[in-house]
């Protein structure tokens, strides 16, 4: 008679134990390697929240919003809704000042201003005359377009660019050049009714005027009509960052170039972006593209530490490839932070 041999428990095999420690321990190695490289992804976003170059923030094809192109009319824009700034500076002859009138809605409803404005002389002592000036053509593609002024939003911009020549005011000299006694103010009646007086220099109290009084005698005032504008931000808007476009490869015309920026915190305090990312121009030649900064999951950069943002720039079919020019906050104190490569 046989002798009855027990069936043994599979783990009881040496072959299958030895199998599923084997097993076991990949199911442990490929753990800990998710793990490890979860670590590295949250150490690598850390570290560069805080300053670091571990990694590139992604490029998102954000664009600014400028508002409706064409919005329904407005009530006209009255003077107290309306803070205005002069920009008058020599325009490099004798006799001439060339410059901004500025006006911002510091009111809470959109109003209109559109057309050539209406602006006078008070305490003129000499003869004038208004006429209609040349146009500004310069490209921002931040600028909402002429027919927003259909309806100025609440703290939005608008200039009036002026050239002044000649000024023969009370004590004048033509043989001289003397222009005299100047006007106390330049008067803007905007449409919606009111006045808005401006000098140059509020703290003078006094208009500068054009430095020659003209043989002819008389003064010419020309302005253009009102245009959207993004006026220059105060000495608080400057950024303490240092821009650099990392090298780039081959760029071919009507392909889309990827490429990063790195940007430095070169002030002696860790730089933080606020609630609003800043926008940027990128772009080859005059006619830039402008996009916003995919700054919300970067942290404070900490000083002379950098951050690297990924970057992407379509390149047109007939640019001049000479240079790449990336700027940040153009309309920041200074005017932005400007890096620019040769491809």
């Amino acid at each position: 008679m046989s002798a009855h041999v027990p069936a043994l428990p599979l783990e009881a095999d040496p072959l299958i134990a030895e199998a599923k420690q084997r097993a076991r321990r990949r199911r442990l190695i490929a753990a800990a390697a998710l793990l490890a490289v979860g670590l590295a992804v949250a150490g690598g976003v850390l570290a560069f929240g805080s300053g670091g170059a571990s990694g590139e923030v992604p490029w998102l094809p954000t664009r600014p919003q400028l508002g409706a192109a064409n919005p329904p009319l407005a009530p006209a824009c009255q003077a107290s809704q309306l803070r205005g700034t002069l920009g008058l500076q020599g325009g490099g002859f004798a006799g001439v000042l060339i410059g901004p009138l500025t006006v911002t809605n510091v009111g809470s409803t959109p109003c209109a201003l559109v057309g050539v404005p209406k602006l006078s002389l008070a305490g003129a002592t000499s003869t004038w005359s208004l006429r209609r000036g040349p146009q500004q053509n310069s490209y921002d593609p931040l600028t909402p377009v002429q027919s927003s002024l259909r309806a100025l939003a609440p703290g939005r911009s608008a200039a009036t660019y002026l050239t002044w020549s000649g000024w023969c005011g009370r004590g004048s000299s033509r043989e001289g050049g003397n222009p005299g006694q100047p006007p106390r103010a330049m008067v803007l009646s905007p449409p919606g009714g009111g006045r808005v007086s401006l000098t140059s220099d509020p703290r003078a109290h006094q208009m500068p005027t054009p430095d020659a009084c003209p043989p002819g005698g008389g003064s010419s005032l020309a302005a253009s009509r009102f245009v959207p504008i993004v006026p220059q931000g105060g000495p608080s808007s400057a950024l303490p960052l240092q821009a650099r476009i990392v090298p780039i490869g081959a760029v071919r015309r009507g392909t889309w170039l990827s490429f990063a920026v790195v940007l430095r915190n070169r002030g002696a305090k860790p730089f933080s972006f606020g609630r609003s990312c800043p926008a940027y121009y990128e772009g080859f030649g005059l006619r830039p593209t402008a996009y916003i900064l995919n700054c919300h999951g970067v942290g404070p950069i900490a000083p002379h530490r950098s951050a690297r943002f990924a970057m992407r720039v379509l390149v047109p079919r007939h640019a001049h490839l000479n240079t790449l020019t990336w700027t940040l906050a153009p309309h920041s104190w200074g005017g932005g932070v400007l890096a620019t490569v040769r491809p």
